[in-house]
């Protein structure tokens, strides 16, 4: 147990270095004054015993963090976000409120203290942060078979369903493939030839330069000056995809070319997957489609097909009854 400064509290605060200290000092479950979660050791406490607790590393962060994800502006700790008088904020890391300090920039980027300290060691490559993780094994097998599992959650650097490898899962709420903390932290890519483009936040929520989706909470490479942000899924897209539903693998075409989609019939312009045996071409998202189905409006499942029968005749959906395109993917049950 050391004596050590204040940190702007009005008493001076002990080092507790190990729990059995804490336990000693008489403190029951107590939460952190910075950063609201409950203190465990290594943390300071109050010498007058007035209820004040910080852990170590909330006590000792930097007031400016230059983070290597956000290059444009340093973050800067305070306590309060300042949108309100409360200091709600949401943090664009793990995506849950707070009104305890903050790490704030002008560009309107806030974190907690710990999802800022998180996210500069894996920026530095500095994966000590992860060593108390265990990895987790993805999924080989579920109870529902081939049913998609709805509401998976998903990695935070490239958006894929976080069982689908092996990855990190620690308590603050984070999800991260093990491939995805050894990212390159700059990337030459075809689709902007002008600058290297690099790993960031996406502090402006641009949307996607190829899929052109706008999400809150993701990775990106990017480059500022030219305002162009590309997801890790999109900009590090899998050569080769298997799908249970199609006898062949697809193949990553990345070409700068338009094409229509014979899954969906929508126009897509870049990065299509195809299947040369069968002369199709596809979006990466629609290679995703569950391979079965129930629907409220048929009494037996239905299964995924990219072709129909020849001797097909209808031409209406049995759902929307709009009319159905036969030279795109369908629905077709199976008794």
């Amino acid at each position: 147990m050391e004596e050590s400064n204040n940190y702007g509290h009005q008493h001076p605060l002990l080092l507790m270095l190990n729990q059995e200290q804490l336990i000693n000092y008489g403190s029951g479950v107590a939460d952190c004054s910075r950063c609201g979660e409950e203190v465990s050791a290594p943390c300071f406490c109050c010498a007058e015993h007035c209820g004040f607790y910080l852990h170590k590393v909330c006590a000792e962060a930097p007031l400016e963090l230059n983070h290597p994800f956000h290059h444009d502006h340093p973050l800067r700790l305070m306590q309060n976000a300042p949108y309100s008088s409360a200091g709600d904020y949401i943090c664009d890391f793990c995506d849950k409120g707070d009104n305890k300090f903050v790490y704030h920039c002008s560009c309107g980027l806030d974190f907690h203290i710990k999802c800022a300290l998180f996210t500069f060691n894996i920026a530095e490559n500095n994966l000590k942060e992860l060593e108390h993780v265990p990895l987790q094994d993805p999924l080989i097998s579920t109870e529902n078979g081939d049913e998609e599992l709805e509401g998976v959650s998903k990695c935070f650097g490239c958006r894929e369903p976080l069982t689908k490898y092996t990855h990190f899962s620690p308590d603050c709420g984070f999800n991260l493939h093990e491939k995805c903390a050894k990212l390159p932290f700059k990337l030459n890519h075809m689709l902007h030839r002008e600058h290297p483009l690099v790993l960031q936040f996406n502090s402006e929520r641009l949307s996607c330069k190829i899929c052109l989706v706008t999400r809150r909470r993701e990775f990106v490479y990017g480059c500022s000056p030219c305002k162009i942000a590309i997801p890790i899924e999109c900009a590090l897209p899998s050569p080769i995809i298997e799908d249970k539903s199609h006898p062949h693998p697809f193949t990553l075409f990345p070409r700068r070319l338009p094409f229509i989609c014979d899954a969906c019939g929508v126009e897509g312009n870049y990065a299509s997957y195809i299947c040369c045996t069968c002369n199709i071409i596809v979006h990466k998202e629609c290679i995703s489609l569950p391979c079965i189905i129930i629907s409220k409006w048929h009494d037996h499942r239905i299964y995924h097909k990219y072709f129909l029968p020849r001797d097909f005749r209808n031409s209406d959906c049995d759902i929307c009854h709009g009319e159905v395109n036969i030279v795109i993917l369908h629905f077709m049950p199976v008794v």
